[in-house]
């Protein structure tokens, strides 16, 4: 078995374990390795970006795998990893997100909230904290001012970075990164603390009045009331910019902001210029050159998001959670497709979106990843999501595979001709061609991708993790690859059949009467078929949960829900299609709408509300509610 199917395994049914570098700061990032696994709890119903619209200063937060924009009524529009917003959150005036997964946001009267990775109580909220006027959320601890210009930090305290020292005096500002903190005071005097191993939290002695700061990960930058620009601390030149991150361009000139992001720094200068340097890996320290006049910045872990005056949010750099795809309205919907941490949802006009995770963007085949839609596709008629890789039926019978393609399942045969269906799996891929027959190709290691030479024809097939099952045009289930539990041993008196999920390990079939038959592996009851579900129309079998669409349109879901991937909302109403990923649900409802619920660590259940496209490593979009 290759490796990959492990963690295929793990993620399909399982507790997966994901550990990441800690390149963070503040907004950024990945969290340091807690002591248990916690979660402030919000509400994890299924979440629509809302549409902008207008009123209040717009502001944008970068983090290192998130995104989040204000609009002008105070709409919260967060996408990428753990982008999950209260349902009950309100309008809100300031947004800071975390480097450790927790978001802390500003309400209109002053109120706290933070949500996300809580590991250390960086996301609770003291009780006695009162109204805010500001907040920083840093990798794994939360610095705010109160109205009154107190400073409170709470949460992860390695280095001393909560520890407000007590002849401190009023705030006007604070910026926390991973472990120290800055604060700009009402005399605008320049206070640091925390970790100080590479000189972060020493204030030069010539600094003279400041008017903002922004910590990074390991360094300090700070803007003069005078509108000079001065950085310290970490500097190391293996970053990318050969000066590194804290040398300042001798010709950037009189500055109004700064933004600090894990090891690379952006300026906006008087004239909106905006100028960044240090690391640039991602391309998040490469400004694009048609940017334009730029009011406001945010520089995250592995890339940077900027507001322009024209009314634009552009964001470029590292993408891997789709952090830097900056969503649109998506509209009515036709077909959703769940894959591991990826979904895609193809429109009622034929346009293409896939949103989550997006890591595999680098494969020499196929250089963009499973989420990240080629800007050439055209109309589709068909998506399906698999493990790693994504592939799309276009209006005109055209087969296209972009993501992993290890195994050769991202790369279509040039004679494939033209295509009905495709369902994308482990790692292989199968399509039902026009005339009926059926190709698959990729990894073979339990004969999933050898088509059984006496099939016939075929009205539509399923690729699962390692086994593939075909419905033929006269009713009849067949089923080959891995048989370890069974899954590819077809019940003897199941009868005729109109429709096949293959799952993680386990195949779930609807019979021509619209009886349902699971059989493979149950270890979380998912092959268990409720005994008052009645009739259904469709099935899909996910990672170790199933869910199905009733005769009168209802959903239905059993087996695991360790992330409430099994728990159907109580006001989705009635549904024509449902699509199980590995620990996520998505179904379209009968008036189009789309909802998705389940684990969302990759931005999987939060849907975009227009097709997502990312070309090369920037992508301009005019967002209506952001300026006037």
């Amino acid at each position: 078995m290759r490796w990959v199917f492990v963690l295929f395994l793990i993620g399909f049914g399982f507790p997966l374990l994901v550990t990441t570098s800690a390149l963070l700061t503040v907004p950024s990032g990945d969290a340091p390795l807690a002591p248990k696994s916690s979660f402030a709890v919000i509400d994890r119903r299924s979440y629509t970006m809302p549409a902008l619209r207008t009123t209040t200063l717009p502001q944008v937060s970068a983090g290192v795998r998130k995104t989040c924009v204000l609009n002008r009524v105070g709409q919260l529009y967060c996408w990428g990893a753990h982008s999950d917003v209260p349902n009950d959150l309100g309008p809100v005036r300031q947004v800071s997100v975390g480097g450790g997964g927790h978001t802390c946001v500003v309400a209109d009267d002053g109120r706290l909230r933070c949500w996300g990775n809580n590991g250390y109580g960086q996301a609770e909220v003291p009780e006695d904290l009162g109204p805010v006027r500001q907040v920083s959320a840093g990798n794994a601890h939360t610095c705010a001012v109160t109205t009154a210009g107190t400073l409170r930090c709470w949460g992860w305290n390695l280095g001393g970075q909560t520890i407000v020292p007590d002849d401190l005096g009023p705030v006007s500002q604070v910026s926390a990164g991973w472990l120290h903190t800055c604060v700009v005071t009402t005399v605008a005097t320049l206070r640091c603390w925390g970790s100080n191993t590479s000189g972060e939290t020493t204030v030069p002695d010539n600094l003279g009045l400041a008017s903002q700061v922004s910590v990074g990960y390991a360094h300090t930058c700070a803007v003069t009331t005078a509108g000079m620009l001065r950085c310290w601390g970490s500097n190391t030149d293996q970053y990318g910019n050969p000066s590194g991150q804290t040398t300042v361009p001798e010709d950037l000139g009189v500055v109004s902001l700064v933004s600090t992001g894990s090891l690379h720094t952006c300026a906006v200068t008087m004239a909106g210029r905006l100028r960044c340097w240090g690391e640039d890996v991602s391309g998040q320290s490469t400004v694009p050159e048609d940017l334009g006049a730029v009011g406001q910045v945010s520089a995250g872990g592995n890339h940077t998001c900027a507001l322009t005056h024209d009314g634009s949010l552009r964001c470029w750099g590292g993408n891997n959670d789709g952090h830097a795809t900056v969503p649109h309205d998506l509209g009515a919907v036709s077909l959703v497709s769940a894959g591991y941490l990826h979904t895609c949802a193809v429109t009622a006009a034929g346009a293409l979106s896939c949103w989550g995770s997006n890591t595999n963007n680098d494969w020499l085949d196929n250089p963009v990843g499973q989420a990240t839609v080629p800007p050439d596709l055209g109309a589709v008629s068909q998506v399906s999501a698999g493990y790693l890789h994504t592939c799309a039926v276009t209006t005109a019978g055209t087969l296209r595979c972009w993501g992993d393609s290890g195994a050769g399942q991202a790369t279509v045969p040039h004679d494939l001709g033209v295509v009905s269906q495709v369902s994308a799996g482990g790692e292989h891929t199968c399509v039902v061609k026009t005339d009926g027959a059926v190709m698959c190709w990729g990894y073979n290691g339990s004969g999933q991708a050898t088509v059984p030479g006496d099939l016939g024809a075929v009205s539509q097939v399923s690729a699962g993790s390692q086994h593939t099952c075909a419905v033929t045009t006269v009713g009849t289930l067949r089923c080959w690859g891995n048989n370890a539990d069974n899954q590819s041993t077809v019940p003897p008196d199941l009868g005729s059949v109109s429709q096949v999920s293959a799952g993680f390990q386990y195949t779930c079939a609807v019979t021509t009467l619209g009886t349902l038959r699971c059989w493979g592996a149950n270890i979380s009851d998912q092959a268990t078929v409720p005994g008052d579900l009645g009739t259904v129309s469709a099935v899909s079998a996910g990672g170790g949960h199933t869910c199905v669409v009733t005769m009168a349109g209802m959903l239905r879901c059993w087996g695991d829900s360790g992330a409430g991937q099994a728990t159907v909302p109580g006001d989705l109403g009635q549904v024509r299609q449902v699509s199980t990923g590995a620990q996520h649900t998505c179904a379209v409802a009968v008036d189009g709408g789309l909802r998705c619920w389940g684990d969302n660590r990759s931005g999987q259940t939060t849907i975009p509300r227009d097709p997502l496209r990312v070309i090369d490593r920037e992508e301009r979009v005019y967002l209506p509610g952001v300026y006037r």
